[in-house]
């Protein structure tokens, strides 16, 4: 640290500000700044910021911004006077304004602005507009401790042995000159997507601050895109987009296309007038498949959207949801589950530096070789399962497993991953196989909607008939939370709505109950995705009751 006099009582003190560099200008819509290393008391240690070289006409300016950083404020006006001479003074040294992390040439820069790599030039540095929506990369625990607790979870689960894969492939999209894209897997809440997403998280960071939601704006996306470049992101539960199956389906669609394409519109532009790129692999989540989205909203789902997202069944075929066998010591999925939200939120982070400083290394090295050892893996991929070569969807549907197959291929040779390629093998190929097999998701079953106690209260076999009974009174029927009465011209099951309630919260009623009313499981009034609907007795009115149509549900039920 520099020393600095002050003139009223000669006292010598450190000066906590230190410039680095300047930006480099490669146009003219690039605006200036500079590097400074301010020491912030808020944060007990050296911050890099940036401060716009416009601020530096003013001194006041130049204190503001040092205030902010956590500069302490306890200092006199020739202290001031000597940190506003640091910033403004000369120098020769350059950074590179970048819009994005990722790969900058050779080198990675990650969201928290480490450059992994050697570089050869002008660092890399994140221009402060892109650093909205960064993940939250922080790390916990040792490789070791997350390769052995949970890593390994990925042999009882091919879903979870192609999250992990992926967590990878991200980086490898540039190297390769692949497009963006990824997977959706699908399936009920009680199938264990979740895992799969957490240990595919956990390689970045904390899970929760990992995960991402569909229902963010389409500018949000954008910016959350740009923030994940080279990299992979999750997007969690497809069910958020709302109750309209027609507007669902539709959104799915254009955020496909909008995320694997890799540029957004000029408005979502990240600084100045550019618009927003990136490249990612993305993961996502649903109870229904997309292909199934499109369905229920009577849309066409086109080829392009097929080999941009491909569905994957969460279910493993197994009884076990999207586990094939349990660890040693336990005793049920549904404990595993719980293993691995546990594990993965305790070590977290590691694998993913330690990944990107082999990869940079060998992209260093010979960038060339690397890509060919690279492509070589994805061929094998393709002719194991003799994918046809005159058919451009078969084969782009392939190689997208396929990378994710040389993606944990590299991760073994890297040491970051605790098992053999044919693990990697067993476990892609099964998704790919499954993918193909069960590319759309069943209509779903009332069990698979409806909490228990309702399916209870529904196939309980005293329930008074009203179209049955005479001389009850209104309260005698009030006392009854269900009842099977008639209701514009069908029978059915009345639940009182007070019952319902205490069973499902709001947001599920919105997306459950919208579901059976739009299978004509329900009653609804007019103009409503679902509601409680009057019911009489003896031509008097009694009270708003859910109505579940009594042949359909029966139907349903008995299938069952």
């Amino acid at each position: 640290m520099k020393i600095v006099k002050k003139k009223s009582t000669e006292e010598e003190q450190m000066l906590y500000v230190n410039l680095l560099a300047k930006t480099r200008m490669l146009s003219t819509s690039d605006q200036a700044f500079r590097q400074v290393k301010v020491y912030s008391e808020n944060s007990g240690k050296p911050i890099h910021i940036l401060i716009p070289s416009f601020a530096l006409a003013n001194k006041g300016e130049v204190k503001k911004i040092m205030l902010n950083a956590g500069h302490r404020a306890d200092m006199s006006k020739e202290y001031w006077d000597t940190v506003y001479e640091e910033v403004t003074k000369q120098t020769e040294r350059f950074i590179l304004l970048r819009n994005k992390p990722g790969f900058c040439g050779d080198v990675y820069l990650r969201t928290n602005d480490k450059v992994i790599g050697e570089v050869k030039g002008d660092k890399p540095v994140l221009h402060p507009k892109a650093k909205n929506h960064l993940p939250i990369e922080v790390k916990q625990g040792t490789l070791k401790e997350w390769k052995d607790n949970v890593a390994l979870l990925a042999l009882n689960s091919s879903r979870i042995m192609l999250a992990l894969c992926s967590a990878f492939s991200g980086f490898l999209l540039k190297l390769l000159d692949m497009e963006g894209g990824g997977f959706h897997l699908w399936g009920t809440s009680s199938m264990g997507k979740s895992s799969s997403a957490y240990v595919l998280a956990s390689v970045a960071g904390k899970p929760k601050s990992i995960f991402i939601l569909w229902n963010n704006t389409d500018k949000g996306l954008e910016e959350i895109a740009v923030a994940h470049n080279d990299s992979t992101l999750i997007l969690d539960e497809s069910k958020l987009l709302g109750n309209d199956p027609i507007l669902v389906a539709k959104i799915i669609a254009n955020r496909v296309y909008l995320l694997s394409g890799g540029k957004g519109k000029v408005r979502a532009s990240v600084y100045e007038n550019k618009a927003a790129e990136w490249l990612v692999v993305v993961i996502s989540t649903g109870e229904l498949s997309l292909a199934q989205h499109a369905e229920d909203g009577k849309i066409e789902r086109m080829e392009g959207e097929n080999v941009r997202m491909i569905d994957v069944p969460a279910y493993a075929g197994c009884d076990m949801g999207v586990f094939e066998s349990l660890p040693q010591g336990v005793s049920s999925s549904n404990e595993l589950a719980h293993i691995v939200k546990e594990v993965t939120n305790r070590y977290y982070g590691s694998a993913k530096p330690a990944f990107l400083k082999r990869l940079v290394a060998d992209i260093q090295d010979d960038r060339e070789e690397l890509k060919a050892y690279l492509e070589k893996g994805i061929e094998f991929f393709l002719k194991k399962h003799g994918i046809n070569r005159n058919s451009g969807i078969d084969v782009r549907i392939a190689k997208r497993f396929a990378l994710a197959y040389v993606s944990g291929c590299l991760a073994i040779q890297y040491g970051i991953l605790p098992f053999e390629k044919h693990d990697v093998m067993q476990g892609i190929s099964k998704c790919y196989l499954d993918s193909l097999n069960e590319p759309c998701s069943p209509a779903p079953t009332i069990h698979n909607i409806l909490p228990k106690r309702i399916i209870d209260i529904l196939q309980f076999e005293g329930i008074i008939d009203l179209t049955k009974s005479g001389g009850l009174s209104i309260n005698d029927i009030k006392q009854n939370p269900v009842v099977i009465c008639t209701v514009k011209g069908k029978k059915v099951i009345a639940v009182d709505k007070s019952t319902v309630h205490d069973c499902m919260s709001l947001s599920a009623r919105n997306i459950l109950l919208s579901k059976l009313t739009s299978n004509g499981i329900m009653l609804a009034d007019s103009q409503k995705n679902y509601s409680t609907v009057q019911i009489r007795y003896e031509g008097k009115l009694i009270d708003r009751r859910y109505c579940f149509v009594h042949d359909k549900l029966d139907d349903l039920l008995i299938n069952e």
